[in-house]
């Protein structure tokens, strides 16, 4: 795994164990479609360039321009095994889609 990742995995990743989920805040200076793709590496202790186009999935220019300051609501869609919720404050929410599962059969 590259410096970049690690450090992303350290410094941007929380890891909440009751809901089982990761959480990134999002920075005005990134794009959304970016901290997704950096994520699921970190988590997954790859290389970005390892994992599917985020285009195979969804759009992510249109993921990029979605929220602005005045905007409300989320997108919830599935990549790589996770399912990614986007707030409308452009943060994170990464659930490993085998968890979803789980959650929802108890």
């Amino acid at each position: 795994m590259r410096a970049e990742t690690e450090s992303w995995r350290e410094q941007r990743i929380n890891y909440d164990d009751s809901s089982e989920s990761y959480h990134v805040a999002h920075r005005e200076s990134e794009l959304i479609s970016t901290n997704i793709v950096l994520t699921v590496a970190a988590i997954e202790e790859t290389e970005p360039t390892e994992l599917p186009p985020l285009a195979t999935t969804i759009d992510p220019d249109a993921l990029d321009n979605l929220f602005t300051e005045d905007s409300s609501g989320r997108v919830t869609f599935s990549y790589t095994g996770y399912e990614i919720t986007i707030h409308n404050d452009g943060g994170l929410e990464i659930v490993s889609s085998a968890d979803v599962v789980r959650q929802q059969s108890n």
